[in-house]
């Protein structure tokens, strides 16, 4: 067990991973705790295990004869530095083996968040990696995307990636997308992770919403001279590893050798009223931007497009996934078809609670019985509340 200050956290599971689901969602989920469940894969039997390795070390070639040699991935240069991240650029997987094959790398160039599962489906490649370990399988957001009714043009993606780090690359200080969970399986290699626990993040905040690129670096320091110095809780992880990382916990990951991991990012019912509280931060931010338009008759759907863009969701699609989600588990629970293990009665009481709250977001902001979310939102509570 890793500790910091003698109160915060980080336990180390080791094999046989007895735990129930219903402990480690208590334990971990709800409680918004990390954990690293070590050596996990080593029973899990996944076909990347075998595939992604060898000889100890990242196999890319594999990669290269499961898809075409002009695939296109998303490489981020770490010796570029691109605001608070990194530049990205788009390369062919071909190119990117050349340069990984390179006996001196000039460059530090590191193939993250790159959709492979989304790709093999788009490609009708047949092939399964892995599997969801137990822990983490309950996850609104993957299953709305992989789900949901598209749009025009759109295309169905997911938040499952891929990432390819040669030694030394690494993803700056940051917390992840929507305030969402994490997890994140070491194929091959070793990180080493570097988390700071909620609200220390402050002592390193440039500008609002706006913070340090680099926990480590000369201006992190001098940051911490100012405002206080940052408790750094550090840990390896290793090859068969998985890290948990629960909403709003700052990071940096290091690769400290050639390393593959396999990271999604998740939410559901335990952690969904983060997710939701960070969106009407951004909501309100969007307002103050933009507060000179006020005029515009169309000024609230103005913020919602906005929120869209620079947040990745806004309220419509917030509605839109609860509604689906809802959906689902009445089904279930009318089936009695339920696979999630923890209770079905729990996540239709939360959606309530929070279209209820959306109700009041979306009356706020000047939208009726008139706009289709306010309806969509009415009729489901209507609905909950006869069985409930």
């Amino acid at each position: 067990m890793k500790q910091l200050n003698n109160e915060i956290t980080i336990d180390e599971l080791l094999p046989p991973f007895s735990l129930s689901y219903e402990y480690f969602y208590e334990k971990y989920l709800c409680s918004n705790k990390p954990c690293i469940l070590r050596g996990f894969l080593d029973s899990a039997n996944w076909a990347a295990s075998k595939d992604w390795v060898k000889d100890g070390k990242p196999n890319l070639e594999f990669f290269v004869n499961l898809f075409p040699r002009d695939h296109k991935v998303p490489v981020s240069l770490c010796n570029t530095k691109y605001f608070n991240s990194q530049e990205c650029v788009t390369q062919s997987l071909q190119d990117y083996i050349k340069y990984w094959k390179e006996e001196e790398r000039e460059e530090l160039n590191y193939l993250k968040d790159w959709h492979f599962v989304a790709n093999c489906r788009k490609l009708d490649i047949d092939y399964e990696a892995y599997t969801v370990p137990e822990y983490f399988k309950s996850d609104w957001l993957n299953e709305w995307l992989l789900n949901r009714d598209l749009e025009k043009e759109e295309s169905r993606s997911d938040y499952k990636f891929v990432y390819i780090g040669p030694k030394d690359s690494f993803t700056p200080f940051h917390s992840d997308v929507f305030g969402s969970f994490s997890w994140s399986a070491n194929i091959v290699g070793i990180k080493e992770w570097i988390f700071v626990a909620p609200g220390e993040e402050n002592k390193v905040e440039i500008s609002p919403a706006n913070y340090i690129y680099d926990i480590e670096s000369l201006e992190s320091l001098k940051l911490q001279e100012k405002n206080g110095k940052v408790e750094l809780l550090r840990i390896e992880q290793r090859s068969g590893d998985v890290v948990f990382v629960p909403s709003g916990w700052f990071h940096q990951v290091k690769n400290i050798v050639d390393t593959i991991s396999i990271n999604h990012n998740w939410f559901n019912d335990s952690n969904i009223q983060r997710v939701y509280f960070n969106l009407n931060r951004e909501l309100e931010r969007v307002n103050a931007e933009i507060s000179d338009c006020m005029d515009d008759p169309d000024w609230n759907n103005l913020c919602q497009n906005i929120l869209r863009e620079h947040f990745g969701l806004n309220h419509f699609q917030l509605v839109d996934l609860l509604s689906f989600i809802l959906d689902r588990r009445l089904k279930d629970k009318m089936n009695e078809n339920l696979k999630e293990k923890h209770d079905v009665n729990n996540e239709i009481t939360i959606i309530y609670s929070l279209f209820s709250s959306l109700e009041n977001v979306f009356r706020e902001n000047g939208f009726t019985e008139k706009n289709k979310y306010v309806t969509k939102i009415i009729e489901a509570k209507n609905c909950i509340s006869l069985i409930l």
